[in-house]
């Protein structure tokens, strides 16, 4: 049986594409991560996440300049723990009501007055009809929020002063699950 020099062609080709992939690897596997994320290496954490459409529709109406900054997260949503210790698997893929409540931008210093990040994003209120998710989030102490772009690291956003934030009153749906850096997300 003979191939066809095109047939030849588009075998190259596609062995060429098989082989580059290979070595470089295909898609984006730092995910639009900053040097500083690069540097803290493979993590992983809980979190709501969002539709992506809804969370960049809600910072373009809270600003003409969306993104702000150079990075923007490559999935949008409301980390709830870093590395948990126990994972809370059998919560994953629950329903998480999510209410925005305000908007700000600004600069996140080291304690000795050095520039960490700028970051933008929003203030936010998390809430659950499920009374054991509700209980996970009634649990934690934290500063929730949605990182909208960010200079250094997504992580300081929850560091910003939202005292004088932009008032928004939107509410958007999440679900519960576990995500990485490598972009890998798991919701049920």
């Amino acid at each position: 049986m003979k191939i066809h020099t095109c047939c030849k062609k588009v075998l190259l080709f596609l062995a060429m594409i098989a082989v580059c992939c290979f070595f470089v690897g295909c898609g984006n596997t730092t995910n639009n991560l900053s040097p500083l994320e690069q540097e803290e290496g493979y993590y992983w954490y809980e979190a709501v996440f969002l539709q992506k459409d809804d969370v960049e529709a809600a910072f373009r109406t809270a600003s003409d300049h969306f993104p702000n900054y150079e990075y923007v997260p490559d999935d949008f949503h409301v980390t709830t723990q870093f590395k948990p210790d126990p994972k809370h698997e059998s919560l994953y893929g629950t329903a998480v009501t999510v209410h925005i409540t305000g908007y700000t931008t600004g600069a996140v210093q080291a304690p000795e007055g050095d520039l960490i990040s700028e970051n933008e994003g929003f203030l936010v209120e998390v809430s659950s009809s499920d009374e054991d998710m509700q209980a996970l989030l009634d649990s934690i102490n934290r500063v929730w929020h949605i990182t909208g772009s960010y200079s250094g690291a997504a992580k300081y956003t929850g560091q910003l002063d939202f005292s004088n934030a932009i008032p928004i009153d939107l509410t958007i749906e999440g679900v519960f699950g576990l995500g990485d850096t490598t972009g890998m997300v798991i919701l049920e």
